[in-house]
């Protein structure tokens, strides 16, 4: 059964263009293959922001609207230190405070309701508990701000390599009560997901169908951001999953194996075919 239309529900994140590929290229190559909605990477060459402010995006904006492009979830780059949810130094943290808020600021221009976010990983020796209260402060912050944009926020569990703190969905359960604020949901990353030994329904148990907003959805064995079809995951099993969990969401391409860097739109061909036979127009 095709559970989800590739026009409403597929979205293909740019990350593995973004190194070697201009945006203008991702763009055009989203529009030959029939593509409607993007996930895209801020903080990056293609779409630069930092603390200081957002970068001049006219030509990804006249780019994004040429190609009938639209643009799901702001992906602000928050795997190196510098700007971590949980960081700890003072200065850092009203630098990274002022660079995700950026972030929702470049969202909302762009007419983007969802910017991606994790727990961050503060430091490892330190009690967990306190780097999960400076995690939550920092969200609650920008909360206020996402009910001046209309921007919420969509927290991803990630791996035990790189968070002690929010690897489980039980360690995001704990940050998102914390928070507790409409504009702080999750989403799902089946490659962190996998690697926890957690499945797709226990964190529709967990969270509820209306705080799930968003998914990583990529294939892995259970480690590493896979196209389809070349890892262990069931495609048709997921989609049945989230189908039956009432997912509204977008299955978002988040495609990070080293060989895709180098022809990503090959890598976007051959993914796509798997997907076809799953998809509604």
């Amino acid at each position: 059964m095709r559970y989800f239309s590739k026009d409403e529900s597929y979205c293909i994140f740019n990350l593995h263009y973004d190194q070697n590929y201009s945006f203008e290229y991702f763009c055009r190559k989203q529009r030959e293959l029939g593509v409607r909605n993007v996930e895209l990477l801020a903080g990056s060459q293609n779409l630069f922001i930092d603390h200081l402010g957002i970068g001049d995006i006219s030509s990804q904006k006249k780019a994004l609207k040429d190609n009938r492009l639209t643009v799901r979830v702001i992906s602000a780059q928050n795997c190196r230190y510098r700007y971590q949810f949980a960081v700890s130094e003072k200065e850092l943290i009203e630098q990274t405070y002022e660079y995700f808020a950026n972030a929702m600021r470049l969202a909302a221009e762009l007419d983007c309701h969802i910017m991606q976010a994790n727990t961050g990983w503060g430091y490892w020796n330190e009690d967990l508990e306190t780097g999960r209260k400076r995690c939550a402060e920092m969200f609650s912050r920008l909360c206020e701000l996402g009910d001046q944009l209309d921007v919420t926020m969509a927290c991803e569990s990630l791996r035990p390599q790189e968070s002690l703190m929010g690897y489980r969905a039980q360690d995001i359960k704990h940050i998102f009560d914390m928070v507790d604020h409409p504009r702080f949901k999750v989403m799902i990353d089946l490659t962190a997901m996998g690697v926890a030994g957690e499945t797709i329904r226990q964190w529709f148990d967990i969270f509820g169908a209306e705080n799930i907003i968003h998914t990583h959805m990529i294939d892995g064995d259970p480690y590493f951001h896979f196209l389809w079809g070349e890892g262990k995951r069931n495609l048709g099993e997921d989609l049945k999953a989230l189908y039956e969990c009432g997912y509204k969401g977008m299955l978002s391409q988040e495609l990070t194996y080293g060989p895709y860097y180098l022809d990503p739109f090959a890598a976007d061909v051959k993914n796509l075919a798997v997907w076809s036979e799953y998809l509604r127009p």
